[in-house]
């Protein structure tokens, strides 16, 4: 019978009866429910500690049928607490069949987390009344511990692994030639880095104004054209700014007009068409300054639930994100860049996704002739390269030829207007780089064919 403190919090006693029932009726269905509940998600004690002898039999190698059971409760001195060996040795006629053993298990599930739910609802209020000031990003890790209700093992043992690397296997081998990771839209960066892999941080630094901006951007614009969703945390510019860049890239204007308004009547339609065109793509665009790691975890999860999986981020740039506390603000410069990088870390696993986070480089490559970066150039903290999976240059001679014309350096590698890709870093695959023809009217990074097909 159940009683009335019983009904105060979800339950299904019936359910759990079943699951316990058809555990003692075919012990071998136990491998279909093992990585997926606990003893807590039984909301009766009995029930509790009638599962866990199951699970200590399990790991006894005993089967666990209703003897060893009720035999395991009376020498742990537990039986009257389960119910007495009446009580169990009716639990498997409560079953209709152990072949639903399964859905009894995700019935019990369900109700343990509409009664964690409950019990977060509660800390959550807690916290509102203390006026803590990282009350909203504590209640949103509480809220989010919810969806993890599962019993998986810590460690994965190796037929499992090797099951899961011949699965991946099979699938490269079937798409062999094809990119498995999500494409930069310039072939030599992608064969070389098999496009951006998914649960990596990849790092793009330069010195100011080299267009590593212009280059994300375009990342992304090729990202998703081809059909990928991608987000863009501009901490830098404002949206009114990349409207007007993406609007110069893909229309073919000059930008400075676009700034001006100075429009030629044939190039409306242009505009249009682009504008049009823009429209479609799946790039989300969260222009917050100073945006905090931690915010930035709750606008991709809500991005996220809105419209679906993601496949890129880009951060635009590290430098400016904010501390996700008050106890780390008081850290040094470089003890938050390694919080911060970490984090984006995390951020790249959490979600399955490339994350591509724009850096700035020290001063120090001002002071050599040869200015093309090197890691030890990253500002403030060897955390980045630590962090990052792949680190990745923006080189360009002419940028240093217009601000320095007057210096008698070594004769420049490289002509104008040509960009150089150097990955300095790439933990799973090869360095190399990669030329491009940078378009600053249009703020467009092409591939360097494109010098050949337009002479």
């Amino acid at each position: 019978m159940t009683t009335t403190t019983e009904k105060l919090l979800p339950h299904n006693i019936e359910a759990e009866e079943c699951v316990l029932g058809s555990l003692l009726l075919d012990p071998d269905c136990f491998a279909e429910i093992a990585d997926r509940i606990l003893p807590e998600h039984f909301y009766r004690n009995a029930h509790r500690l009638i599962f866990e002898t199951i699970l200590l039999l399990q790991r006894r190698h005993i089967t666990p049928d209703i003897v060893s059971v009720v035999d395991e409760l009376l020498r742990s001195g537990q039986l009257a607490d389960a119910g007495d060996a009446v009580a169990i040795s009716r639990l498997p006629f409560c079953v209709p069949t152990s072949a639903n053993v399964a859905h009894y298990a995700a019935i019990v599930m369900r109700t343990a987390l509409n009664r964690r739910l409950i019990h977060v609802a509660g800390q959550i209020a807690a916290l509102a009344y203390h006026e803590d000031p990282d009350s909203l990003e504590q209640a949103e890790k509480m809220l989010f511990a919810l969806h993890d209700t599962s019993a998986s093992p810590d460690f994965l043992g190796m037929p499992t692994l090797m099951r899961e690397y011949m699965d991946e296997l099979g699938y490269l081998n079937e798409h062999k030639g094809q990119l498995v990771g999500i494409p930069t839209g310039y072939d030599d960066l992608d064969n070389l880095l098999g496009g951006l892999q998914r649960s990596e941080l990849i790092l793009l630094a330069s010195r100011p104004s080299m267009g590593k901006t212009a280059l994300s951007l375009c990342f992304a614009y090729n990202a998703a054209v081809r059909g990928h969703k991608v987000a863009l945390f501009s901490l830098e510019m404002g949206r009114k700014l990349l409207a007007r860049r993406y609007m110069a890239m893909t229309a073919k204007i000059d930008m400075q007009r676009l700034r001006s308004g100075w429009i030629e009547d044939g190039e409306w339609e242009r505009i249009l068409t682009a504008s049009a065109d823009l429209s479609c793509l799946p790039i989300f665009i969260n222009d917050t300054a100073g945006n905090p790691v931690a915010s930035m975890r709750s606008q991709l999860r809500r991005l996220v639930a809105a419209h679906g999986t993601l496949d890129e981020v880009i951060v635009d740039y590290v430098g400016l994100i904010d501390p996700d506390s008050v106890a780390e603000k008081r850290n040094t410069a470089v003890q938050q860049l390694d919080i911060i990088s970490r984090g984006l870390k995390s951020l790249a696993k959490e979600f399955a996704v490339p994350v591509v986070t724009l850096a700035q480089l020290s001063r120090a490559v001002e002071s050599r002739p040869d200015k093309r970066p090197q890691l030890s150039d990253l500002r403030d903290s060897g955390s980045l390269e630590q962090n990052a999976d792949v680190v990745m240059f923006l080189y360009r001679d002419d940028y240093y030829r217009q601000r320095e014309a007057s210096e008698k350096d070594a004769a420049p590698f490289l002509p104008d207007n040509i960009a150089q890709i150097l990955v300095a870093k790439h933990r799973n695959g090869p360095i190399g780089e990669e030329l491009l023809y940078f378009h600053p009217q249009h703020n467009l990074f092409y591939p360097i064919t494109y010098v050949e097909e337009t002479g």
